[in-house]
């Protein structure tokens, strides 16, 4: 059942106070973010907005969907597509509700099926975000794009109100999560967060696969799902965009045989496949 209104603006006091010694994601920084900016994520108390659009190539059942973007993210991967937004993420506004919520009701008369929270990283935005879903129509399927690199506090704050988690799941081994994404405990961080999050909603897990990275990412995160997950529907991205630069991060595009490489796991370990 979601959330009722109070419910929601509840959670988004608490999730606020919270600021004052910051814990929303798995960096458990403890920085009073009511006050500073010194955070990993790099953002104060202001939810910071830097896009909004209809999308219609997410995952089809998704589709089409609204994208909000916010700013900041708790980790730093070498392959972002929104890297200015991660490393200056004050460079956004802060949130305007009214023109969202404007926005939001365009959208949805122009057609969009999901709205669909992203960044960036949702997460790091929190308390901008649940104060925004107070006056979401109750019937607007919320999705949560994230990189789930948070843990218990935060899925609290999240049940009822999400109705699908969009999780990405990038690397499969401690060594690739320290290096592509700087977080050594990624791995098991997500993990336990997919367990959590797939008991309170629906959820489809995406991976992208990068070049020269099957047997320590792609083959252990399908084989993980398959073991511990075969009922969420997984989405294989072939999607990616090799920085200009970088000294971990792949800088081939993928090719077929990628694809149909994991494509062939996917389907032997049992896993429905969405695109």
């Amino acid at each position: 059942m979601k959330c009722s209104s109070e419910t929601i603006q509840t959670r988004a006091r608490l999730a606020r106070q919270s600021l004052s010694a910051c814990r929303l994601c798995a960096r458990n920084c403890g920085i009073d973010r009511s006050t500073a900016l010194n955070g990993h994520c790099g953002l104060g108390p202001e939810a910071r907005c830097f896009r909004e659009l209809l999308h219609p190539a997410e995952e089809s059942p998704l589709n089409p969907s609204h994208q909000v973007y916010f700013s900041g993210c708790n980790l730093r991967c070498e392959f972002c597509s929104v890297l200015e937004w991660i490393e200056q993420p004050l460079a956004a506004d802060p949130m305007d509700k009214q023109a969202v919520l404007t926005a939001i009701s365009q959208r949805r008369d122009q057609g969009a099926r999901t709205l669909n929270l992203l960044g960036g990283e949702p997460t790091v935005n929190l308390p901008g975000i649940l104060e925004l879903l107070v006056d979401v129509p109750k019937d607007t399927t919320v999705v949560w794009n994230s990189n789930m690199y948070f843990g218990t506090p935060t899925l609290e704050f999240l049940d009822g109100i999400v109705d699908l988690y969009l999780a990405d799941f990038k690397c499969g081994q401690a060594t690739c999560a320290r290096n592509l994404l700087g977080a050594e405990d990624y791995v098991e961080v997500v993990q336990a967060c997919l367990l959590q999050a797939t008991r309170q909603a629906d959820m489809i897990v995406r991976h992208t696969p990068m070049p020269g990275h099957w047997d320590c990412c792609t083959a252990p995160i399908l084989t993980w799902l398959g073991e511990n997950l075969p009922q969420v529907p997984v989405s294989l991205r072939f999607d990616y965009v090799p920085p200009a630069t970088a000294q971990y991060a792949s800088l081939d595009y993928g090719t077929r045989a990628d694809q149909d490489q994991s494509v062939r796991l996917a389907q032997e370990l049992g896993l429905e496949l969405v695109t």
